[in-house]
């Protein structure tokens, strides 16, 4: 274990170094008019910052004798593998259907699929959800979000 974070760690490390050198080469801007290469430049230090911090962890701390497993041992990947194809067809139905009616589809799924809540929790949850965002993004911040079969009867 010791040593798969050792080396995850310098891997890590070293792409959150590039990330950072390749968002300093975009230009940063200042705190108060970021450029295109500010959020990228500070994720690559965060990244790189993390990843050295998890290095220096494994030398003091002690870690568990457990005999060799295979990597993937234990893994479940049923859970992950349908959240993976649902944000997939969430994708793909989002210009087609719309902003309202794939995220409905989406946050049902995943609140009824994936963990499964009662009817009205979900139901609940997936219009508050909805509600929240286009009031946030759509009215506040002006975006636009495709209408899809709706046609623009909520959507402008």
């Amino acid at each position: 274990m010791k040593k798969r974070d050792r080396s995850s760690s310098l891997i890590w490390g070293a792409l959150g170094i590039y990330i950072a050198y390749e968002g300093y080469k975009l230009d940063l801007g200042t705190l108060g008019n970021p450029k295109g290469g500010f959020l990228i430049f500070w994720a690559g230090v965060i990244l790189a910052g993390l990843s050295f911090l998890l290095f220096l962890q494994t030398f003091w701390q002690k870690y568990e004798k457990k005999e060799d497993q295979a990597f993937w041992e234990g893994v479940r990947w049923g859970r992950g593998v349908k959240l993976m194809l649902s944000l997939l067809i969430y994708a793909f139905l989002f210009k087609t259907l719309g902003f309202i009616i794939s995220t409905f589809l989406l946050l049902v799924f995943l609140f009824r699929g994936l963990a499964p809540q009662k009817w009205s929790v979900v139901l609940v949850l997936s219009i508050a959800t909805i509600a929240v965002c286009y009031t946030v993004f759509g009215i506040f911040l002006e975006m636009q979000f495709p209408a899809g079969i709706l046609g623009g009867l909520f959507i402008r």
